[in-house]
């Protein structure tokens, strides 16, 4: 029996190609046979075969089906044959080229108006431009595609799409939507029954977990992709899931593991041609090696790798390269060519938006400058990886980068940032590796050998009973009466109805268990999002009090600082009044006293402007028309915007409703508001002041929008700071006060700026209705 099964595994290839060839012989015989619009669709049949096995072929029979349909001017005709040219260029990885027909081949289905037709190539379009690494416009037609297969109600569709959209989020380091989008696809998977979708999304799952440092998540999902993809026979699934199993091995340190599964991986992408994984295994090898500090030995694999990388044309594979090799030159102490492939690999990730790989460059750059020295370079790249990091939550790159600035500081004997890096490196190292974590791993890996081991017995014993029971029955055939045959078969329903009554068992026990897992997988989503919305809320209360604080305490130093000016000032403004009424004063004289009185009404409103700020207000709420609070301060400044060639806007919508203001205080607000934006004009201008109801919201909008200079993203952060200014005549009251007067009127202010673009500012009052009514 063993050996019969051998020689079928031996010949089912050869059938399998046989059966090709037969069908393609019977399909071009054919073609003698049709004309016209049939033997465009046979010629496009014979070209969607050879796809794989003959490009050229597929070139040849598609270029000949569309020259037909043309003739025909059959349009879908002429679709389907850019397609099939379209899938052959992209099959010998002339990418543009591929892109360019697929397009064509769009824009005539998009004429025709068949869904299924567009679909599939917005799918096609979208995997061109994640292997390009343009993954922006790779989502913009996964989405596309996504939208209509949901339409269409196609569920394998659906989960394609949602797949697609999901790998190119993790591409893009974006944990979070990729995750969602992934779980989506795999749930789809699971419901059509698709399991070489299903392992592969458990699969990428799986590297997201290990890209945020939860291995026990990401193991347990690998080798269920692992598992599955065995069921099915797919080996390159088999060979991307022991790929990512030696991956978590190797972030454990478990050398050994991890080099044999990359092994096992390898074997398998050899045997069937995987460029694309031997080159990721080539790479994980050379990782163990350099780990293993055998760098000649990790060198050979990195640069085998890379090879097959610039082959292929995959510009994360380059870069992922560079960044290895660069390390090796580094623990080899040839810093100078290091930092060439580390600024190399950086500026590829950069291109493509790698997040994740960008960060990892800036901190390999950052490490090389440690060793050699010079610290600022250092401190620059290390600061700049850790931004990226904590934006990406990449636990593992940010216990590195708190480790090494705890090195740095410690070199230059700042003792206490020195210390603050370790302790932040000690708390999120001791957060992820703990013994718990190692040991559920282990044992999770244990329970699948054990699982794999009985599974293999069980397989043999089957086997073994079907020999027996096939000789028993050849024996029986001629040696046995009825009797013992009909005693056979009542054995034989016994066995079955035992089996059928432990499977039920079993099929219960599984589902109390699963069920039990979902309760508690539930509960715990519950108490992580509780966690989440608590820690934002005290974050946000802390921020709230620093800023009072801070607040109030430059309130009361400006207090205190005008009005121990005040009286001086006004003692110097008197004498300089008195003086030029009372006394006959040379020109000269009389200038220089008028410069004074200048000069102190100049310094006296500055004053003013501080006791404003730093003085309780106390409003005077009454119901006022918002309109004509805008228009009086439009007409305050016309005279100005005439002498600068600003010109004024307004956009008032019909039937805003009143609100309850103080008029004097808010009309001061919004003065200061408008002001900022003319003083951001020197010459020529537009402001556009627009007042809008927001039923929705219960709420009064008002949006002033100029032309201006516009603040740069440094500077937005600190536009309510009081004293801050950018001008050289600013005193940097003007936002604060404002910002703490519509506050005071429980609106809100919001400011968005670009560089020599313009400012928008955003205020949104609560109408009547929301208010305190008893205060007017």
């Amino acid at each position: 029996m063993k050996y019969l099964i051998l020689i079928l595994l031996i010949i089912t290839p050869y059938i399998y190609c046989y059966s090709q060839e037969t069908m393609i012989d019977s399909l071009v015989q054919n073609l003698d046979l049709v004309e016209g619009k049939e033997k465009v669709h046979l010629l496009n049949e014979i070209g969607k075969v050879y796809w794989g096995i003959s490009t050229e072929k597929t070139l040849e029979y598609s270029n000949n089906a569309l020259k037909l349909s043309r003739e025909l001017k059959y349009l879908k005709g002429e679709a389907q044959s850019l397609n099939n040219i379209g899938v052959g260029y992209y099959y010998i990885g002339e990418y543009e080229r591929s892109l360019d027909y697929f397009l064509r081949s769009l824009d005539l289905r998009k004429e025709l108006g068949e869904k299924k037709d567009i679909v599939s190539s917005l799918n096609n379009i979208g995997i061109i431009y994640d292997d390009l690494n343009n993954f922006s416009k790779a989502l913009e037609y996964y989405l596309a595609s996504l939208d209509i297969y949901e339409e269409l109600e196609d569920k394998n569709g659906v989960a394609i799409s949602l797949h697609n959209i999901g790998v190119v989020y993790e591409n893009q380091s974006n944990y979070n939507k990729a995750l969602e989008y992934l779980l989506r696809a795999l749930m789809y998977y699971q419901e059509i029954r698709d399991k070489k979708g299903e392992a592969s999304s458990l699969g990428n799952i799986g590297i997201i977990y290990k890209d945020l440092s939860n291995y026990d998540k990401a193991i347990k999902y690998h080798l269920e992709s692992l598992k599955i993809s065995k069921e099915i026979s797919d080996k390159i699934g088999i060979a991307r899931a022991l790929d990512n199993i030696g991956i978590i091995y190797d972030n454990l340190g478990d050398y050994d593991k991890a080099i044999d599964y990359y092994q096992q991986s390898l074997d398998i992408e050899q045997l069937i041609g995987d460029k694309q994984g031997v080159a990721g295994s080539y790479n994980n090898i050379g990782i163990i090696y350099d780990d293993r500090k055998d760098y000649e030995k990790a060198l050979e694999y990195y640069f085998l790798s890379l090879d097959i990388y610039k082959e292929t044309n995959d510009r994360n594979g380059i870069a992922n390269t560079y960044n290895n090799i660069g390390v090796v030159l580094e623990n080899q102490e040839r810093f100078e060519t290091s930092l060439e492939y580390h600024l190399n690999a950086m500026q590829i990730f950069e291109e493509i938006g790698h997040k994740k790989g960008y960060a990892a460059s800036l901190n390999n750059i950052a490490s090389v400058y440690l060793k050699i020295d010079n610290y600022e370079q250092a401190k620059i790249y290390f600061n700049r990886s850790l931004e990226v990091a904590e934006e990406i939550e990449i636990k593992d790159l940010i216990i590195e980068i708190y480790q090494k600035l705890s090195d740095l500081y410690t070199l230059e004997n700042n003792y206490p940032d020195a210390l603050k890096f370790y302790k932040l490196y000690s708390q999120v190292k001791d957060n992820i590796f703990t013994k718990e974590k190692f040991e559920r791993i282990a044992g999770m890996q244990t329970a699948y050998e054990v699982e794999q081991l009985i599974q293999q017995q069980q397989q043999e014993i089957e086997l073994l009973q079907k020999d027996n029971e096939i000789y028993r029955l050849e024996v029986e055939k001629h040696i046995l009466n009825k009797w013992r045959l009909y005693s056979g078969l009542f054995l034989f329903l016994i066995m079955i109805a035992v089996i059928y009554y432990l499977y039920r068992i079993k099929y219960r026990a599984n589902i109390k268990l699963e069920k039990q897992v979902e309760e508690r997988t539930k509960d715990l989503k519950i108490i992580n999002e509780q966690l989440k919305k608590e820690i934002a809320e005290r974050k946000k209360i802390e921020n709230q009090l620093i800023r009072s604080e801070r607040l109030a305490g430059i309130g009361e130093l400006a207090a205190g600082v005008a009005h121990e000016i005040r009286n001086p000032l006004g003692n110097i403004s008197s004498s300089a009044q008195y003086c030029l009424s009372k006394y006959k004063l040379s020109k000269q004289v009389k200038q220089y006293l008028e410069i004074i009185m200048e000069d102190s009404e100049r310094a006296n409103s500055i004053i003013k402007g501080l006791l404003d700020f730093a003085s309780p207000r106390e409003l005077t709420l009454k119901t006022e028309s918002i309109i004509e609070i805008v228009e009086g301060i439009l007409n305050s400044v016309q005279a100005r915007c005439l002498e600068n060639n600003i010109k004024i806007i307004r956009d008032f919508t019909d039937n805003i409703p009143q609100i309850s203001v103080d008029k004097k205080w808010l009309g001061r607000a919004l003065l200061n508001l408008v002001v900022n934006a003319i003083q951001a004009m020197s010459q020529e201008g537009e402001i556009k002041i627009s007042i809008l109801n927001i039923p929705e919201n219960d709420e009064i909008r008002i949006i002033i929008l100029d032309t201006g200079s516009g603040i740069s993203v440094k500077n937005l952060k600190r536009i309510f700071d009081p004293f801050f200014t950018t001008r050289a005549d600013g005193v940097g009251l003007g936002l604060s006060l404002a910002h703490q007067i519509i506050t005071d009127h429980k609106g809100s202010l919001y400011v968005e700026s670009k560089l020599k673009q313009g400012t928008r500012v955003m205020i949104n009052f609560p109408v009547l209705s929301r208010y305190d009514k008893g205060k007017e």
